[in-house]
């Protein structure tokens, strides 16, 4: 939702389950997974910012106790010096880089993706072009101390046949790459699906066992570190935490099996439906969630969902990051953001954090 990746893929999978019913309340004595960080797309206009105009922004982050942004966008794809050793140049975001290296903040970098890079049937292509991406950060920014971290951004389900040897070598050699440019965690995110009826689309749909198995291959062979599972299911507000949980511990086995650290991934967006009937009703059988009509109806979760999400992930990790707060949070973002905003520092986050 956030990156041209998460627009191509993520909304292209239909999720909705045909038991699809109001949010189930989760366990009140569970402790909440810690809100750490937010995910936030590079405009070009971002890239110019000043230190001082940054300010503003990360207060209003990390008033909700979160110190980690994972960052995006086409400003890492900039021409290489004829050297590729880091010389310090001045480059984009020095200002948000000076702002987050003066807090103590971590950075996690997104690597990007070529176009439709799950088509690919040759890998060389797109590890070449990461290459290059790898190469431009580590040279730009590779000196500030809050860059933390890399985002290596294939976000998917499950994929078979030569599809599921690509993303393995993708996984695999991309994160190779981080590791010998600066040795820092890698971070991915996928995602699961909960259409078996096949109600947004003719996506395959497999088992949460499948699902656990599929992604213990995928992990045990790359050098991956943390999986920031993300938690939507795919966007549709009637979706319970009980239809979460089995993905939820699919994921967490596969990734004690392989060594990774298993996060969440609060999605502080979804679409407003009563039911798998009121979307069809409303959008139509077969109709994807990022149809251009569903535009009008996409919101940010309340702060007692949020609150909700936090305590149902903290069963299984205690930590969580978020993809959603710049679209639908971020005060100034849109016409509710600000109200948003104040109900989830009406939470207590931060406090959650001492």
């Amino acid at each position: 939702m956030n990156d041209s990746l998460r627009t191509s893929i993520v909304w292209a999978i239909g999720l909705v389950t045909a038991a699809c019913a109001s949010v189930a309340s989760s366990d009140a004595g569970t402790p909440p997974a810690q809100l750490v960080g937010a995910f936030w797309w590079m405009s070009e206009a971002d890239t110019q910012r000043s230190r001082e105009s940054w300010k503003t922004d990360l207060d209003a982050i990390q008033a909700l106790g979160m110190d980690l942004m994972v960052v995006s966008g086409g400003f890492m794809q900039a021409e290489e010096s004829a050297t590729p050793e880091f010389k310090g140049e001045t480059g984009p975001l020095e200002g948000f880089f000076g702002e987050t290296d003066h807090r103590g903040m971590r950075i996690f970098i997104s690597t990007l993706s070529m176009t439709n890079w799950w088509t690919q049937t040759d890998p060389a292509p797109e590890i070449t072009r990461a290459g290059k991406t790898i190469r431009n950060i580590a040279r730009l920014y590779g000196a500030h101390p809050s860059f933390a971290g890399w985002y290596v951004p294939y976000e998917l389900y499950v994929f078979w046949d030569k599809q599921a040897a690509l993303i393995k070598t993708l996984y695999r050699e991309v994160a190779h790459l981080c590791k010998a440019a600066f040795d820092k965690p890698v971070m991915i995110s996928p995602f699961f699906i909960l259409d078996k009826a096949r109600i947004l689309g003719d996506f395959r749909w497999v088992s949460p066992e499948e699902y656990q198995a599929f992604w213990t291959g995928v992990l045990r062979q790359a050098p991956i570190d943390i999986v920031a599972l993300q938690d939507s299911g795919e966007h549709l507000s009637c979706y319970t935490m009980d239809d979460r949980k089995p993905f939820f511990a699919a994921m967490k086995a596969a990734c004690d099996a392989t060594g990774k650290s298993f996060w969440a991934n609060i999605e502080t967006a979804e679409l407003d439906v009563q039911s798998p009937d009121d979307y069809v009703a409303r959008f139509g059988l077969k109709t994807h969630a990022n149809d251009p009509k569903t535009n009008p109806y996409w919101r940010g979760v309340s702060a007692a969902k949020l609150r909700e999400k936090l305590r149902f992930a903290g069963a299984f990790t205690t930590t969580a990051i978020t993809w959603g707060y710049q679209e639908y949070v971020r005060p100034g973002s849109r016409p509710d953001a600000g109200k948003r905003y104040e109900s989830y520092l009406a939470l207590g986050l931060a406090s959650d954090r001492k």
